[in-house]
């Protein structure tokens, strides 16, 4: 929701899958330029793979960008919008 775009993505299904439970994933994308790091922070704490390694409830409670405690970027609401917009054409088009 932040990007406007989903953090792993491939055409093939049996791919995104493999993908998904390997974690792979990574913030290149232009889409990502708008979010701050403290949020990627977070996003990468939370996907990961190992659930022992995986940021516990308490601890994202406390997480910086969950308390405000963040650095503004160009936080564009209208591209993430657009973003979003054009990921679901996208997967509607592949369906």
């Amino acid at each position: 929701m932040l990007s406007g775009m989903p953090p792993f993505y491939d055409d093939d299904h049996f791919k995104l899958f493999d993908i998904i439970k390997k974690g792979e994933y990574d913030f290149n994308d232009i889409v990502w330029t708008c979010v701050s790091d403290e949020a990627k922070d977070l996003i990468e704490r939370l996907l990961v793979v190992d659930p022992n390694d995986r940021i516990t409830a308490e601890e994202i409670m406390d997480h910086p960008w969950v308390m405000g405690n963040f650095t503004t970027k160009a936080n564009n609401v209208n591209q993430v919008h657009k973003n979003m917009k054009k990921w679901r054409r996208q997967t509607r088009v592949q369906l």
